[in-house]
């Protein structure tokens, strides 16, 4: 299964946040969840005085190398754009605009190296424009040169009231990157307080919040930005798992439909939908609704997991089924130790011992604090003749069982905090 994203405009990327091109004021453009997409947009119009491409052709035989690297990029050649991009910084007296505009372009296809050159450049010849700095700090976020991007939104120059809340913001970003929780915290509540009609900035720090545990500010921050984006899918779906893992599951269920009556197709809500099924015991309903999300255009591929587990907690005897929905998922989860242990209860009750002993096993490798497989793997060793590798498994279970999470829930607070937070899960 691929785990590029859609290019639907609804969706996020793996770094939300908004680049910026010199104009009258700041375009702030939503961001996709695209790999493909476009995920910023540059501003159609040059600062006064900047040189338009148009111009520049009817002075050269040959398309500027600006144009060139939008050209490849344009046709899916991100290889030529990339050799291309250095004898485009070789040229003299590029204007702002155009060193901006390129930027963001390459930007847009992932080239975060080259457009962190590119930026670079901009800083350096004009070092009065805040926006060459904010980018720069941008791309390198993306390239997970956190100092480097701290140090470089610190020097951006003092601007606009717009852009101060936009360098506080990103600071806040970084911060969270590097683990300074506390200070991020703060910064994007700041920029949140100023823009509460920026969904970035809502979900940022209601992300925060939920990293931290603070599930009760998470709500409160989804619920106030909502009410200015009232069908936002991914405000709403913050604001549904906030409400779950804080113990509000009737709310999170209901905040679940209102998505799904909004976006139908927005597979990830369903998962959440599913899980809260579960907790509250419908497993009939939780398993009606995975199987729906499976005929999604793009399927969430956590929705196989939570299909074969529901299957598996209705006793049914569909194993094929089962197996197939698991082997999905494991393709395209990592380190999904969780369906290793539905596939090796599977396994049992098929009667397949040696396979559902090997689930375990591999399970264990991937999550050796996994309580309830050293439970089950205890027991088959012992069916096995296995009786000292069974000791040792349960005396490892009884280490572990004091200290039992629900792993199903810690793997949908994990998965989300990474879907909504554009941290490259499918």
């Amino acid at each position: 299964m691929k785990t590029a994203l859609s290019a639907d405009p609804r969706h996020r990327p793996r770094l939300r946040a908004l680049l910026i091109v010199p104009a009258l004021s700041f375009i702030i453009v939503p961001a996709i969840w695209a790999r493909n997409g476009p995920l910023f947009t540059p501003s159609p119009r040059p600062v006064a005085g900047a040189q338009t491409e148009g111009a520049q052709t009817t002075r050269t035989p040959s398309r500027p190398l600006g144009g060139q690297i939008e050209d490849a990029l344009a046709k899916g050649n991100p290889d030529t754009a990339r050799m291309l991009v250095p004898k485009f910084l070789a040229e003299p007296n590029v204007t702002a605009d155009k060193l901006l505009r390129i930027g963001v372009n390459l930007a847009q296809h992932e080239l975060f190296p080259e457009a962190a050159d590119v930026f670079e450049r901009c800083v350096k010849d004009h070092p009065a424009l805040f926006e060459g700095y904010y980018n720069l700090a941008l791309a390198e976020l993306a390239l997970r040169k956190y100092p480097a991007a701290l140090a470089t939104i610190q020097k951006a120059p003092r601007a606009s009231r717009p852009q101060e809340v936009a360098r506080t913001y990103l600071r806040g970003k970084i911060e969270l990157a590097l683990g300074q929780e506390a200070r991020a915290e703060q910064d994007l509540a700041v920029a949140f307080a100023f823009a509460p009609r920026e969904e970035n900035y809502a979900l940022d720090l209601g992300l925060a919040y939920i990293r931290a545990r603070k599930y009760q500010p998470a709500v409160e921050v989804f619920e106030k930005a909502g009410s200015f984006q009232k069908d936002s899918p991914f405000l709403l779906l913050g604001l549904s798992l906030a409400q779950y893992l804080g113990g509000q599951n009737a709310e999170s269920i209901e905040t679940c439909h209102t998505v799904l009556s909004l976006h139908p197709d927005f597979s990830p809500v369903r998962v959440l939908l599913a899980f809260a099924l579960t907790m509250q015991g419908n497993v009939d309903e939780a398993a009606q609704v995975a199987a729906q999300g499976l005929h999604d255009p793009d399927p969430f591929p956590y929705l196989y997991y939570i299909h074969a587990a529901a299957l598996l907690k209705q006793q049914s005897k569909d194993y094929d089924g089962i197996l197939k929905d698991l082997a999905l998922a494991e393709r395209s989860i990592p380190a999904c130790s969780l369906c290793y242990l539905a596939q090796s209860k599977a396994h049992q009750k098929m009667g397949e011992r040696d396979a559902a002993t090997a689930d375990l096993e591999k399970a264990l490798e991937m999550d050796s604090t996994l309580a309830e497989a050293w439970y089950r793997l205890a027991s088959l060793y012992d069916q096995e003749g296995r009786h000292a590798e069974a000791q040792q498994a349960r005396r490892r279970f009884e280490e572990l069982k004091e200290n039992k999470a629900n792993r199903e829930t810690e793997m949908l607070r994990d998965v989300f905090l990474k879907t909504l937070g554009g941290e490259g899960s499918p």
